[in-house]
């Protein structure tokens, strides 16, 4: 099992010039979909940043780069505090994710002021006691970059604990098989272990484990791995694809859902019978709400995957902003 600290970093920003730039400061460009990795490794550090692409067209990917990360950046581009900002800032909140407030751009001198503007219109907001930071040219990224890991989050599950992977990413490989990324939410994982994937039910077998490019036997919270495995075809893998022990049966599959919920501080609560579309862990269908209060039922077209520690966000995609909720 590697001994180096493991931090997942999402740049919650709409700017796409500025989130990128800030995570090329932080790391060499990696896999790309509607996420882009980027990652730097230290004899004591793996850092991986990890931006929304198409975001805010595709809100969804905001939200999977949320449930991705150990800590967030709520990045403002220098063109100022915009309605994105804050569907960024309430989807931190409803999580209930650490972070840092940062100006991004070439030129930040003078706009001090948007870290007021941003206190006074997220005053309910747990953004609102964040630390601030610039980041022009490389400056202050350095800076930014310790704030981050100064805030030490813990992972979700224990070593002990159940084996839970959410994959990020899945593809055939020649003369392998089936390879995926993934996080490591809880458990270990071990090369040889017997596994079985959520939603579909698969098992097979883990046939290599590696953790920045270098072959490890196992590998626990926290850590991102890339798995190769024998006996699960590439087509049964997709994002958000959960992996367990085979002999272990606290991941499941269902199409409903019951949760206590951090409701959205700004805009209506929806009603019972709203369409909604519901991301569970970095799985996402439509759905329909059954009950809503400080718990909630949501009903889902298609089966997704479930266990105790996923994160899960109800968003209304007809509406800006899209938040509406999540899982506590």
């Amino acid at each position: 099992m590697t001994d180096q600290t493991h931090l997942q970093v999402g740049i919650l920003m709409a700017n796409q010039e500025a989130r990128n730039f800030l995570a090329n400061q932080w790391g060499k460009q990696g896999t790309s979909s509607d996420i882009t990795l980027y990652t730097v490794s230290s004899s004591s550090l793996v850092q991986t940043s990890i931006v929304p692409e198409g975001y805010p067209k595709k809100p969804l990917s905001l939200v999977i780069t949320a449930h991705l990360s150990d800590v967030v950046v709520l990045g403002v581009p220098v063109s100022g505090v915009d309605a994105t900002v804050g569907e960024s800032a309430i989807l931190a909140d409803c999580l209930q994710l650490p972070g840092i407030k940062a100006v991004v751009g070439e030129q930040t001198m003078g706009l001090d002021s948007y870290f007021e503007q941003m206190d006074k219109l997220f005053a309910k907001l747990s953004v609102k006691s964040w630390q601030s930071q610039m980041i022009y040219n490389g400056a202050g990224a350095s800076q930014a970059r310790e704030q981050l890991q100064a805030l030490q989050p813990q992972p979700r599950g224990s070593a002990e604990d159940y084996l839970a992977i959410e994959v990020d990413h899945a593809f055939p490989v020649q003369g392998v098989g089936s390879v995926i990324l993934g996080t490591v939410i809880s458990g270990t994982v071990e090369k040889g272990q017997k596994i079985r994937i959520f939603p579909e039910k698969q098992e097979g077998t883990v046939r290599s484990i590696q953790v920045n490019d270098e072959d490890v036997r196992s590998a626990g919270p926290g850590v991102h791995v890339g798995l190769a495995m024998k006996g699960i075809l590439p087509k049964f893998l997709q994002r958000g694809t959960v992996i367990t022990a085979a002999d272990q049966d606290q991941v499941i599959q269902t199409q409903q859902l019951d949760f206590n919920i951090k409701p959205a501080a700004f805009g209506e609560a929806p009603e019972v019978g709203d369409h909604i579309h519901l991301v569970s862990g970095l799985f996402d269908s439509p759905g329909e709400i059954i009950e809503w209060g400080n718990s909630v039922s949501i009903k889902t077209e298609k089966l997704v995957p479930f266990h105790q520690k996923i994160r899960m966000t109800v968003l209304d995609l007809n509406k800006k902003p899209a938040i509406v909720g999540a899982k506590i």
